[in-house]
Order: structure tokens, then sequence, then C-alpha cells
């Protein structure tokens, strides 16, 4: 939620690149696998598919994986259908229905209100524009299901196992799967007392095992207290606590951001996969028509902000707040688009020296507009709630809707 009230963009960004790979998803693998779906392929993304050997999981199962498996015959296709997807999904059509039921009902309430001259509130306005955004993330998002908590297990095939053919060790060409030998902890320590018994005939002496409780974990205000100290033992006690306090909070935050764009690996979880990951593919205008839309979203989402520009205000200084803020939020994502052509057309591989001077240049301008851009959105946040001790006397006429709707 912060993330989506601070940089609403990068979250469309997120979501756009999770729909944008789920509808290739679909149109690669639905005509070879009837009754394969977009629910499917998110349910992929989200890391629905877990590999089992010998029942017992092994890691989830990334698309690619899925793909290479199934093709050397390790395991079968999944063949769970769409509506026990739904059945595992916390949400459904119907209260999907409802929320935007509700946000269309609040734009609409706001547009009549300024059709009739009524007051409308910056508030509103704000809260129109993030009900907008919900709309977009709801179509995004509308197959994908809802805080699943558990995968569908995918079996290896009995006398398949080793390596796909055809893979060469020493190519990197994408997520690979060690399939390790069918066989258990406790066959494994039965194996080895049986060697110990066979191979030393000589009485074993009894084992004194520790039955002392362990220590309890510490808890995250002594965790807290330990990264606090070794940040100023490495750093000093100023920097320390500044790494601390500032450094390590907008690292984590604009870490975060940079993972909703770019995240495409499992990295060293085999277990679930990252909250922000979206596989690649093979589709080249992939990252154009994500970020194509993202655009569209941001410069939509900023102009809305634009409609208070001659709104009542207490002040003349909040007036003028407002309307830098709005321009700002309206223009960095126009001036990002920029750059981002500029960056494309001038770009040169070859050239090593200029390379590194223009990647720093372009990183240094980037992160000049995202500190103007979430300066300008937390004022935008405060700004309505600032302006609520003021209000014109309009603002609390409701609108009377049996007056002009037809009715007996």
């Amino acid at each position: 939620m912060g993330y989506f009230l601070l940089a609403p963009e990068f979250v469309i960004l997120w979501a756009a690149r999770q729909h944008v790979d789920a509808r290739y998803l679909t149109k690669k693998h639905e005509k070879n696998h009837p009754g394969w779906t977009r629910a499917h392929a998110f349910f992929l993304i989200m890391g629905g598919f877990m590999l089992h050997e010998g029942g017992k999981p092994v890691r989830v199962l990334a698309a690619k994986d899925l793909e290479e498996l199934s093709e050397a015959g390790k395991i079968e296709w999944p063949t769970i259908t769409k509506e026990e997807i739904a059945d595992r999904s916390k949400g459904d059509y119907l209260s999907k229905t409802i929320v935007l039921f509700q946000t269309t009902w609040f734009v609409g309430q706001g547009i009549a209100r300024e059709a009739y001259s009524l007051t409308v509130t910056e508030l509103e306005v704000v809260t129109i524009a993030f009900a907008t955004l919900t709309g977009v993330i709801y179509y995004l998002w509308w197959d994908k299901p809802l805080d699943v908590r558990c995968s569908i297990p995918v079996h290896l095939l009995h006398g398949r196992l080793g390596k796909i053919e055809g893979d060469n060790e020493k190519e990197e060409t994408g997520p690979q799967i060690v399939l390790c030998p069918k066989i258990c902890a406790e066959e494994i320590l039965e194996k080895d007392e049986d060697v110990a018994v066979n191979s030393n005939p000589v009485p074993t002496t009894s084992i004194q095992v520790d039955t002392s409780t362990r220590d309890p974990a510490p808890t995250r205000m002594q965790r807290f207290r330990a990264f606090r100290r070794g940040a100023c033992e490495k750093h000093g006690t100023l920097f320390g606590l500044g790494y601390v306090f500032i450094g390590f909070p907008l690292e984590r935050f604009f870490s975060t951001l940079w993972h909703m764009r770019s995240c495409s690996v499992l990295g060293d979880k085999s277990r679930r996969v990252p909250t922000f990951y979206s596989p690649d593919n093979d589709d080249h205008d992939h990252d154009i028509k994500v970020l194509a839309l993202v655009m569209c979203v941001a410069i939509v989402f900023g102009a809305t902000h634009c409609i208070p520009w001659s709104f009542h205000f207490a002040t003349s200084q909040e007036r003028w707040v407002w309307r830098i803020s709005a321009i700002l939020i309206s223009g960095v994502p126009i001036s990002f688009l920029t750059l981002v052509f500029l960056h494309t057309t001038f770009f040169d591989e070859n050239n090593a020296t200029g390379m590194q001077l223009y990647s720093a240049l372009i990183i240094l301008i980037a992160s000049g507009m995202m500190f103007l851009y979430i300066i300008a959105r937390i004022v935008l946040l405060l700004l309505p709630f600032v302006a609520l001790r003021a209000l014109p006397p309009g603002a609390y006429v409701q609108l009377n809707w049996v007056s002009f709707l037809p009715h007996i």
C-alpha cells in the first residue's frame, strides 16, 4: 500500500509485466494443451506448480522448467482445471465486481457533482485518481488467483531421472533443475548403521545426548540493535547511524522499485517465487508493450491531479504548491519516456568509456526525477487533508439523485 501511494506507476509496471507474460504463456500453450487458460498462466507465474520427487518437494517450476521437463518426458503436463484454480483463490468474480461497482459509483458521484456545479474537494479528486489506478490493476490481474497458499505437485516420472537431453552444462540458457536420486535421509542412516555394524565388531559405547533447551530466537529489537552496532563499527558512529536510519531504508525502498521493474529470475528461492517475479519470454515487444501501457496510465494519473487547478484553496501558497506538484507528476513520466528514447537511440556499446559516462548520467537524471516525483506525491497526499480545515460551503451540499433521475 505504501508503494502504491508513493509510486503507483511501479505497481502498475509490476502488474503489466505479469499480465503481458500471462498472455504470452496462454497463447503459447493453449493449442497444445486444451483447457490451458490465462488463470493457469498466472498460476504458473505465481509459483503454483511445485516439482516433487519421491513424494517430496524439490523446487518451484518456472515456465521454462515446465516446458523443458514436459518436452523431455520427465513430467506430465499439469491437468488442473480453471475451476480448481479458482477454488483455491480467496477472491471471486462477485467480490471483484462489488469493488469495481463501489469504485465506479464514487467516480460517478464526482463527475455528477462537477456537472451540477457542486464543490468537489481535493481529497475527492485524489481518491478518483487512485480509483482509476485500481480499475487498471483489476483489469491486469482479473484472472490472477488471490492469496493461494498451497501449490500443485508435479511429480517426476519413475525411471526418467537424469539430465534433460540436449542441454549443455557449460551454457547458461536459463534455469536448470538438478534432479537428485530417489533416496531419503532415513535410508542413508540405515545404510550407514549397517556398514558400522558389519565393519566394526567392537561394541559401541553409549552416546550422551544433550537434552538442554535451545536458546530462544532473538527478538526484533535485539536484531535491530545488533544491526545498528555492526553498522557503527563498520562506518563509524555518525555515518553508521545515518546508514541505519536513512541509507538502509532508502536502499530497501529503491531496490524494491527496481525489483518491480526487472525481477525475472528465481535466484536462490527454491520453494517460492519472489514477490515481484515475472519470467522472461521470447516476445521482443514485451518491454515496449509494458512501457507504453505504464506511461499512458502515469500521464492520465498525473493529469487527474490538474483538475483542481482553479479550485478553492485556503491560501495562494497551497494553490501554487498543488499546481507545481501536479505538473511534476504529470511531466516526470513524459520526461522519463524521452530519456528512454534518447538512451535507446544514442546508446553505443562499442565505446566503453562513453558508455560508462552515459549510463552514469542517465542514472543520475533518473534518480533526480524519481526524487522530485516522490516529493510531489507526498505533497499531493498531505495537502488534501490540510485543505479540510477550510472547506467552502458547497462541499457540504449532498447530491440529490432523486431530483434528476427518472421516477414516478
